[in-house]
């Protein structure tokens, strides 16, 4: 279990790190603060010295926050079912620690000695820091999440047929990327994330599985097992392999078919 967090936490810190939002925010806020030179820094410091200033300071609370709320929000699954929740307690648990990072660093730079009460002033500050990134970390991981390695049949996925186009009655569909958007295959399981495959893509959506099978609404399919979901339109037919039950999509992958639900393969897909 702990490996399995401690993979879901980095993996979830490598989508932060290498979003083109979370960089342009924080270029955006470097360079405001640059610029208007708050808390006397445009007196007291040169550009140089300012941008040098400002880039250490917002390095330091930035990544602090990262890694902070990443961790918590992972470790939270499970014990907090709302989302906005989870980022919300998160960004309160962090931003004392990015409030003493930025301190030790100001004060560094300066030769202030560190009090309790500019300590408690630079939390107030270091709040909204924390819920802003909160707020991209949503907007990364569950509405821009990372497709998955692709497989051997990954090319038939993404040739789009004459009846590919995306279906926008289904909620679950509009947490992928545009270009995934298309006819539902399969949804199946991977840690704290639903891997959803259409006939353009795959990706990850940081739902659960349960979640993600009340939003594919009225979509024609069946459920396999506690963690795999079908269309009926991609199933080719359901197979023996190595003496168990499985679902064969047109794809060639091959579902796994628990006990519980054999009976409702078998009256979908026909008799034994």
């Amino acid at each position: 279990m702990k490996g399995t967090v401690l993979h879901s936490t980095l993996r979830d810190l490598h989508t932060h790190l290498t979003s083109p939002r979370l960089w342009a925010t924080f270029m955006v806020v470097i360079a405001i603060f640059i610029t208007t030179g708050p808390f006397g820094t445009m007196e007291s410091l040169a550009l140089a010295q300012r941008t040098a200033f400002w880039t250490l300071i917002h390095a330091v609370a930035w990544a602090t926050a990262i890694v902070t709320i990443t961790v918590i929000d992972r470790f939270m699954i499970g014990r907090f079912s709302g989302e906005y929740l989870r980022l919300l307690l998160a960004a309160g648990a962090a931003a004392p620690l990015v409030a003493l990072a930025v301190e030790l660093v100001r004060c560094s730079w300066f030769g202030d000695i560190p009090t309790r009460a500019a300590y408690a002033t630079q939390v107030l500050y270091s709040l909204p820091l924390c819920i802003l990134f909160s707020v991209l970390s949503y907007m990364t991981t569950s509405r821009v999440a990372p497709a998955t390695p692709h497989s051997a049949d990954t090319d038939s996925l993404n040739t789009p047929s004459p009846g590919d186009a995306a279906e926008p009655d289904i909620p679950l569909l509009r947490r992928l990327k545009p270009e995934n958007r298309g006819p539902i295959v399969h949804l199946t399981v991977e840690d704290h994330y639903t891997v959803v495959t259409t006939t353009r893509g795959r990706q990850l959506v940081l739902l659960r599985f349960s979640d993600a099978m009340r939003e594919i609404g009225a979509s024609d399919g069946v459920q396999t097992h506690r963690s795999h979901w079908v269309a009926t339109d991609h199933v080719e037919r359901w197979a023996r392999s190595n003496g168990r039950l499985v679902v064969r999509l047109k794809t060639g992958t091959e579902v796994p078919v628990s006990r519980g639900y054999s009976e409702s393969v078998r009256l979908r897909f026909g008799a034994d």
